[in-house]
């Protein structure tokens, strides 16, 4: 049985939280913060009935309990990724110490899939599917209107997945005055003042690591670009961080996006994802789309071995990422590289990918320890596995989840280190960011150091449990 909030038609006060990091969590917050545009999104669905409010604690300095307080919410909602579970469980706990009839709901990518993960007392609703049509379902439900969505489960319901509504790939405008006062602090590396917008659900390949396809079983929906011109056109913002899994996807696509920001005039700077396949194979619209505002691409190189490449089911090859790289390289185009750290890696092999990115002219890259995430296509013997399933935290994609074939773990994780500073602070690579303004290298520099202190306490746990 779902217990109902009110049975009166009363507006209702909801307040949204993005949680912060666990200190234990090795993650890019220390290179960008960015809004919170699922909140955004949830919020504009349910504000013209009631009173809603967003609480960001990245960027907020008091614990959580002070804004509890001070809104008194009906409705406490949070969303977040596996490693944010221990956070989101102490958030809905505070909320039921300091009010018992605080209803709580949790969402988010992961548990989408595996709700029992965050099935817990102090947690009333989860949202499993379709976010921007439950969770107004699950508020209308609460506030006495309608029935319970079928896209939600109550506390210690089991998902069954036949029962769950087809997945409805609806985006909404968000609001972003709600975050107005954090706005100027949000950031992604090198673009300052950086807004979010998001033109696609899914991916349509299928590589073996990758969560995000099954998020939404499989299948790829774009929005039609109408609608993205039109809230690009109402994004304050200059810079543009297009969050699609990945948004270089289809030429036809890419081009009417191009021609539709010079017939409306749209001047903004782009970040995106996009495959080194695409890049490669399209270096004349990679080019247009640098004179429209594409500025950056986070592109998933993975690797630069064919075998692990198809191991991966990557579908590309290494050569491939060479050709990309002198694409991006000669329509000056700033590379995020996403590199896949494997754990039969040697110290050679640390080596051999140091020569091959510096070679490519890479200047930023993310090293990612093969991380065999739940749901993925990635098979692993569990007692291989050096962090437990239920260590939430750590499965960030920056802790080593496997353990190394052919050195101690301290040693696996000296080379990550040694590897990002070898990379960041070549010579040339430095000379490139003068560039850049002055307080953004600083900013820069700052979260750098906090990185490479996550990875210092880290080495010296793995020393002392040796």
């Amino acid at each position: 049985m779902h217990l109902k909030l009110k049975i009166k038609f009363d507006p209702l006060k909801i307040l949204f939280v993005r949680p912060k990091p666990s200190p234990d969590t090795i993650g890019l917050q220390h290179l960008m913060i960015v809004e919170p545009l699922e909140l955004e999104i949830l919020a504009a669905l349910v504000q013209e009935e009631h009173e809603v409010s967003i609480v960001d604690m990245i960027l907020e300095e008091e614990p959580v309990d002070v804004f509890i307080r001070t809104f008194a919410p009906d409705v406490l909602c949070l969303t977040g990724y596996i490693t944010h579970i221990p956070v989101i469980l102490q958030y809905c706990t505070a909320a039921k110490l300091i009010n018992k009839n605080i209803i709580t709901v949790a969402g988010g990518v992961h548990f989408e899939k595996f709700p029992e993960d965050i099935d817990h007392e102090s947690v009333d609703y989860r949202i499993v599917r379709n976010a921007t049509r439950s969770f107004p379902q699950l508020i209308s439900f609460l506030n006495g209107k309608s029935s319970f969505p079928a896209g939600a489960l109550g506390k210690h319901e089991v998902l069954n997945e036949a029962t769950l509504p087809d997945y409805d790939f609806y985006i909404p405008l968000p609001n972003r005055e709600l975050t107005a006062k954090y706005r100027d602090k949000y950031f992604y590396v090198f673009h300052n003042k950086v807004a979010l917008i998001k033109t696609s659900f899914g991916c349509p390949w299928q590589c073996k690591f990758c969560f995000c396809r099954k998020i939404t079983g499989d299948r790829y929906f774009t929005r039609p670009l109408d609608d993205v011109m039109d809230e690009l056109s109402a994004i304050r913002e200059k810079e543009i961080y297009i969050v699609d899994d990945d948004f270089l996807v289809s030429v036809k696509r890419t081009k009417e996006f191009i021609r539709q920001l010079n017939e409306r005039g749209i001047m903004k700077k782009f970040l995106v994802y996009g495959r080194a396949d695409f890049i490669a194979a399209n270096p004349d619209l990679i080019r247009e789309f640098k004179e429209a505002g594409l500025r950056t691409v986070i592109v998933g190189l993975e690797s630069f071995d064919d075998p692990e490449l198809l191991d991966f089911n990557k579908q590309t090859s290494s050569d491939t990422n060479r050709q990309a790289m002198a694409v991006l390289n000669t329509c000056k185009v700033d590379c995020y590289a996403a590199v896949i750290v494997s754990p039969s890696w040697s110290a050679r092999d640390f080596r051999k990918a140091g020569d091959i990115m510096l070679e490519l002219g890479i200047k930023f890259v993310n090293l990612q320890p093969l991380t065999p995430l739940k749901g993925t296509g990635l098979k692993v013997n569990e007692a291989d596995l050096v962090i437990g399933r239920n260590d939430f935290v750590k499965w960030d994609l920056a802790h080593v989840a496997i353990r190394p074939e052919k050195m101690s773990l301290e040693a696996y994780y000296k080379n990550i280190r040694d590897l990002y500073l070898r990379i960041i602070l070549h010579p040339k690579n430095l000379l490139s960011l003068l560039k850049y303004p002055l307080h953004m290298q600083i900013k820069l520099a700052k979260g750098l150091i906090k990185v490479k202190q996550q990875y210092r306490k880290k080495i010296m746990e793995v020393t002392k449990h040796a």
